[in-house]
């Protein structure tokens, strides 16, 4: 069970990187757009207005990309306390073995005391 749900959030995060590359190509498509200016000097308002349409694009795509830079920084974040957590599950199950075993031996410790106390208190009354 612990490998499917491994392999589910695998399968989610590669998802989600792909989304993010996704993303992050579009924006830089749209500002390299954008900024691509091929055109002979402004000489109009009609041309004014379409290099602040321009401006305005790259400045949305920059702002588009902070957001995209801060989800990135939160996915860091938060993956790496689910990495801790693997790795606590994995630590603890390596220490269970160890201590059933020390338990059944203190146990059978126990019971050998308790025969040889028995035993001694026969011999002494």
């Amino acid at each position: 069970m612990q490998s499917i749900t491994n392999s589910t959030a695998e399968a989610a995060a590669s998802q989600k990187d792909k989304s993010l590359l996704l993303r992050l190509d579009a924006n830089y498509g749209f500002i390299v757009n954008a900024a691509w200016v091929n055109d002979p000097p402004v000489r109009n308002s009609q041309e004014v207005i379409v290099m602040k349409i321009r401006a305005f694009r790259m400045v949305h795509e920059g702002e588009s990309l902070l957001k995209l830079v801060l989800e990135l920084k939160k996915i860091a974040r938060f993956s790496g306390f689910a990495s801790l957590n693997d790795h606590m599950d994995q630590r603890t199950g390596e220490f269970t073995e160890p201590t059933e075993k020390i338990y059944s031996m203190l146990s059978r410790n126990v019971e050998e005391a308790a025969a040889s106390l028995k035993e001694l208190e026969s011999h002494y009354y």
